[in-house]
């Protein structure tokens, strides 16, 4: 699954996956807890019940998981570009709080690119 992501980010924005090879930031250094906990840790409570019922209700359930995730670094990009490996690393394991409207919706975003 973290190299699914992995590829799934090549395609969303190659200039932060090349930052991220550059850097040698893997994905098992920051995606391993978001996907094996379902972003159980990165959120409220009442925002992780927001993204299950996204994931649960989307009949390619973690497909949606993937498209999530490469949504929180997408967003994150401008910040990652100009981050060093630590820098990025922390903002990744951390990740900050925001709407969790605004990801959901980058990720529904990425999700339908991926049709045509």
């Amino acid at each position: 699954m973290m190299n699914k992501m992995l590829n799934e980010l090549k395609n969303c924005d190659l200039d932060v996956w090349l930052r991220f090879q550059q850097q040698d930031l893997k994905p098992q250094f920051y995606s391993f807890r978001w996907i094996t906990l379902l972003l159980s840790q990165e959120f409220p409570l009442p925002d992780v019940l927001r993204i299950w019922d996204s994931l649960f209700s989307d009949e390619s359930r973690f497909d949606f998981l993937i498209y999530v995730c490469c949504a929180m670094i997408v967003i994150l990009r401008n910040q990652l570009l100009e981050g060093d490996f630590p820098s990025n690393l922390k903002l990744l394991q951390n990740f900050p709080p925001m709407d969790v409207q605004v990801i959901l919706s980058k990720a529904v975003e990425l999700s339908k690119r991926k049709l045509f």
